[in-house]
């Protein structure tokens, strides 16, 4: 099957907006406690909303309002992506998936998506640095620690190592 290419149009301009709002044509907005949502009725067992049930519907939308703010409610662990979501390994994402098919998370509050082995720590920090929601799990830390170690630079690291042990000369020649 050959890929169809892409025409820039004036009708491709005018796609749809990524951050739904309230009254928004064909956009349902599921509000606290999430257990008031289309085909909750019907839902045995009544577990309330998952992130599943509204990944399988791409218009339905939390709204940003509920988690920030004075009356915020916590985001709810059971609408984060789950654990194991993707299918692929990081051993066989190279050859798993074809371009487009890959499995992906949606965010719940937007209409981003993200696909690949790290889909999930994107999803997170895009909820947390795009809409100011933080996952109840979510480490505080004031600014990113510098490098992977979060020590600071290596050469200072080493410095305070050094200043822990007793002058000695096993360093000189």
């Amino acid at each position: 099957m050959q890929p169809i290419p892409r025409q820039h149009s004036a009708n491709n301009s005018a796609a749809v907006n990524p951050d739904p709002v309230p009254g928004e044509p064909g956009c349902v907005f599921i509000k606290p406690p999430f257990t008031d949502f289309p085909g909750s009725a019907e839902q045995k067992p009544k577990t309330g909303l998952t992130y599943n049930i509204l990944a399988a519907h791409p218009d339905w939308f939390l709204d940003v309002k509920d988690f920030v703010g004075p009356n915020a409610v916590v985001y709810p662990s059971q609408l984060e992506p789950p654990r194991g979501w993707c299918p692929t390994k990081k051993k066989d994402a190279k050859d798993g998936w074809k371009e487009g098919e890959e499995p992906r998370l949606r965010c719940t509050l937007c209409r981003r998506q993200y696909a690949g082995v790290n889909a999930k720590s994107m999803w997170r920090r895009h909820v947390y640095e795009k809409h100011g929601i933080p996952m109840a799990n979510r480490r505080e830390t004031n600014e990113r620690p510098s490098g992977r170690g979060g020590r600071g630079s290596n050469s200072e690291y080493l410095l305070s190592l050094l200043s822990k042990f007793p002058s000695t000369d096993i360093f000189c020649s």
